[in-house]
């Protein structure tokens, strides 16, 4: 074969290798200027990333304290990426918290942790296939409460929401106002100490209460009476395993909301401030009873896999 057709045989076959390859899985330390200020987050791209193929992204919210690294560690999300085809990103926190509160009367507006979170969906969207319409955010304790908060600021943006160890924040009724349909999934221990599930209250400087946490059924009502759902609620138990003492699971669903979206709250009957499924990683003065007949991110993801932006408005659409 003369020298030039090798060379270019060659060169085509670079060309068809750069554009068929899969990127060999990893978790990426990476970071963005937000309001001035450097931010971090963690990205795992799973080896069957194809370009050309968008895949879905899961953002990931750690509680207090905690990392995007600790997070990664903690829901294992990695291995569902990979199982499932999805990219995640776990975003951190200014102080290792969310400032979830930005421009509500009577707390600070910076940082803006929702346009933070935005600004690195579009940043992943610039350098990766990410379906638009089938972003999804979960989020534990403070990050829970950071889920909630996003669903109230840019819920035409995301699919889906998750909510674990964290009821809705006091000023959620009047903050958020406008009527897009959210999906969304509260998983809470009723025996959770740091985040009660009958919410939480203190007392100002004058003596009076002052409410800081909703209830769990005040949460699921609001977003049941927002997404306008049938009173009539589906409950069911999941069956025990016989490894979790002191726990079991029932999980309540709304029907029949507009749009077709979802309402759901995994009720975990005397279990802790914890991600269910996963022991010995919080600490058991803070996590409680953990619940092992579940596994939390499987039943994170198995909620948000189906559910996309245009299936929502598609779906209104047929019906």
């Amino acid at each position: 074969m003369p020298r030039a057709m090798k060379v270019q045989g060659i060169f085509i076959s670079l060309l068809m290798g750069i554009a068929i390859q899969n990127v060999s899985a990893e978790q990426s330390r990476l970071s963005l200027i937000h309001e001035g200020t450097a931010r971090s987050y963690q990205l795992y791209i799973p080896a069957s990333y194809r370009l050309g193929k968008p895949m879905p992204l899961l953002i990931v919210l750690h509680g207090r304290s905690g990392s995007g690294q600790r997070m990664s560690q903690l829901t294992s999300f990695n291995s569902r990426a990979d199982q499932f085809g999805f990219i995640v990103v776990y975003p951190e926190g200014v102080g290792k918290g969310w400032n979830y509160l930005h421009g509500i009367a009577g707390f600070k507006e910076q940082p803006n942790d929702s346009e933070f979170l935005l600004k690195i969906t579009d940043e992943i969207k610039s350098e990766y296939g990410i379906d638009a319409e089938r972003i999804y955010v979960a989020g534990i304790s403070n990050g829970g409460f950071m889920a909630q908060r996003l669903a109230c600021y840019a819920p035409d943006k995301i699919a889906a929401f998750a909510s674990v160890a964290a009821g809705g924040y006091a000023a959620m009724p009047v903050d958020c106002k406008n009527s897009t349909p959210v999906n969304i999934l509260y998983m809470h221990g009723t025996a959770d100490s740091k985040v009660p599930w009958n919410g939480l209250g203190i007392e100002d400087a004058n003596g009076n209460q002052q409410r800081v946490t909703m209830s769990i059924a005040n949460s699921v009502k609001f977003w049941a009476s927002r997404n306008q759902c049938s009173p009539n609620v589906n409950a069911r138990e999941i069956p025990s395993q016989g490894n979790s003492p002191g726990t079991y699971v029932k999980v309540f669903s709304s029907k029949k909301c507009i749009e077709n979206v979802e309402v759901v709250l995994y009720a975990i009957i005397g279990g802790g401030h914890n991600w269910p499924g996963v022991p010995d990683i919080i600490s058991t003065s803070v996590a409680g009873r953990v619940n092992m007949d579940i596994h939390a991110s499987d039943v994170i993801w198995s909620f948000f896999s189906g559910k996309s932006i245009n299936r929502v408005k598609l779906l209104n659409i047929l019906n």
